[in-house]
């Protein structure tokens, strides 16, 4: 998972998309009944499928919760809040901000819908938003949202984006540079993993293939150095340097898991030069 600025998405919207969300969200607030409310969102659900291919882009057409790239996945545009009920709770659904853009996600089905993976494993968003014990939900337009402490991590929250850690194996864990910070780290991590699925085999496996293409890429750029050193020969500073653009290329945002990628770089900075000087350049 990466940081999603949502204003981006925000900056992308006309003035008519604008103006009719606006006007639903008048009818939803004006609406007496349940009944009445979920017609509304039903009718106009074009509303936030017409914004797709604009939540696509700011991610570069991926899963804004896992980074897959799937073209063969028929991608939808989740409520991070649930828009018409949450599951294991007696909850209308956050029906009030149905329609405003910062609580759309662009999501995989994997990530959105729940099913079971070959190995056993089971996940999915679907209409599940647990929170924090203890912390206060909002159950109308007048209820403050940020009493709030979702156990979902946001990838719209870049707090949120950096609790999360993938090691060698492709397994998430919680940042142990955060633990101290959130003392309930470790809880939206577990519970993010269940429900966005994060612990699917075939992400577990394809974050596994990111890391150690990252690591042969360090591994590749610290022995052109070497012998760059050693040989003084410009053929071997060619080298280093297609080496390392070469790594440098492979940590970029638009690329599937450039988180794991990320991950991989701060975890090797210290028996790496090339992993430092890495880490450097995306520090810029």
């Amino acid at each position: 998972m990466i940081f999603i600025d949502i204003e981006e998405v925000g900056l992308r919207l006309s003035a008519a998309w604008l103006e009719s969300a606006r006007k639903v969200k008048e009818n939803l607030a004006a609406a007496s009944t349940a009944k009445e409310r979920a017609r509304i969102i039903e009718e106009n659900g074009k509303l936030w499928r017409d914004l797709k291919a604009d939540l696509a882009a700011v991610s570069n057409g991926k899963c804004w919760y896992c980074e897959t790239r799937d073209h063969r996945s028929d991608n939808a545009v989740d409520h991070y809040r649930p828009k018409s009920s949450v599951r294991g709770e007696n909850h209308p659904g956050y029906w009030w901000i149905a329609f405003d853009y910062k609580n759309f996600r662009f999501a995989c089905t994997f990530c959105n819908s729940w099913r079971k993976g070959p190995d056993g494993t089971a996940g999915g968003k679907s209409d599940y938003f647990p929170i924090l014990v203890g912390s206060q939900r909002a159950k109308g337009p007048d209820d403050i949202l940020s009493e709030e402490v979702p156990l979902l991590i946001d990838p719209c929250c870049a707090t949120d984006v950096a609790l999360l850690w993938f090691d060698e194996t492709g397994q998430v864990s919680a940042n142990p540079h955060w633990a101290d910070i959130d003392s309930a780290a470790q809880e939206k991590v577990d519970t993010s993993t269940r429900y966005y699925h994060l612990d699917h085999v075939y992400l577990v496996e394809a974050r596994r293939a990111v890391y150690a293409e990252i690591l042969k890429l360090c591994d590749d750029a610290d022995k052109a150095q070497r012998w760059w050193i050693k040989s003084k020969q410009s053929s071997a500073r060619d080298r280093y340097r297609e080496a390392m653009s070469d790594l440098v290329r492979s940590l970029k945002r638009g690329r599937e898991y450039s988180a794991v990628a990320l991950c991989a770089i701060r975890g090797h900075r210290a028996t790496s030069e090339a992993a430092r000087v890495a880490f450097e350049y995306l520090s810029r």
